[in-house]
């Protein structure tokens, strides 16, 4: 199943990327890293010429982030929607591949708003994992699914609210400003700790054959979640240089995972799969309104 998941991932992305990244974790590793030193430079770049602050600042002043805001915001945005991009063209060509040809090619429009709430409901509830042994799939769904919703619930936060959580202030323990962040991060290190430690003991059949190329998505999610609590410590505490380098290491696990994991990796599954459980829907549907038809005329 895996490999026949992961073949189709290389069909559906027109790039050719995701075909590399699932034969080769070398590949996948060189992506990120390539995508991080080029994160680093435009930092220092945007510090020294855009900013135009001297480079003795790095060394020894208390510097908060406030210079940063206004810029980031659109670079936040630049980063959500290149992958948005490349996600929505590989569900059209998914779309094209799977239902615009041989004898699916009729179907009525009409049967594609009927079953547009399975995969909505595939999205929301992930219960295809229930359908795993017993043994696990209680606990296994409930980590997948805390794990996803803290990832959605930072791209809510990040994409719809970033100046309200993009700040030098302080706000009071009670703030939901504050809990709102905790919420995700737990879930997110909930998650991907789960992962990978059940990766590493190989209890479960499901576990056995874990490479590297396994471990990459858990392990930038875990990244991801410790040096943004690394910014929100040190700022808090006061130490706003010490901040100001956790952000920039921050975004250069970030941004990678979100322009290469997200579109052309594993974690491309999170569209892959229920738009596959919708299409498969969309096709039964409209067989039985073909049988029904074929029924009264005879």
């Amino acid at each position: 199943m895996m490999t026949l998941r992961r073949y189709l991932m290389a069909q559906y992305d027109w790039t050719g990327l995701s075909r590399r990244i699932c034969r080769s974790p070398a590949w996948e590793t060189a992506a990120l890293s390539s995508a991080a030193v080029l994160v680093l430079v435009l930092i220092i770049l945007y510090h020294l010429y855009i900013e135009h602050l001297d480079i003795s600042i790095f060394r020894s002043t208390s510097m908060g982030l406030e210079h940063m805001f206004n810029r980031i915001t659109y670079f936040t945005l630049a980063v959500f929607l290149l992958p948005a991009f490349f996600i929505a063209s590989h569900a059209a060509r998914m779309l094209s591949l799977t239902m615009r040809r041989g004898p699916h090619a009729a179907i009525p429009v009409k049967f594609y708003l009927a079953e547009a709430k399975t995969m909505f409901l595939q999205m929301v509830t992930h219960k295809q994992i229930l359908k795993c042994p017993a043994t696990i799939q209680r606990r296994r769904w409930i980590m997948h699914w805390l794990l996803a919703f803290g990832c959605c619930l930072m791209f809510v936060i990040k994409f719809f609210f970033l100046r309200w959580f993009q700040t030098d202030k302080i706000y009071a323990l009670y703030n939901p400003q504050r809990w709102l962040g905790y919420m995700g991060a737990a879930f997110l290190l909930l998650g991907s700790l789960d992962i990978l430690i059940e990766r590493a003991r190989k209890r479960e059949p499901i576990y056995g054959k874990s490479g590297l190329g396994d471990l990459i998505l858990p392990l930038l999610l875990l990244l991801t979640a410790l040096s943004g609590m690394a910014v929100h410590v040190l700022r808090y505490v006061g130490l706003g240089l010490g901040a100001h380098y956790a952000y920039a290491v921050h975004l250069m696990i970030v941004v990678p995972m979100l322009l290469v994991e997200v579109p052309f990796g594993r974690s491309s599954h999170m569209l892959y799969r229920p738009l596959a459980l919708y299409f498969t829907a969309v096709k039964e549907r409209a067989l039985k309104s073909l049988m029904a038809g074929e029924e009264k005329a005879a």
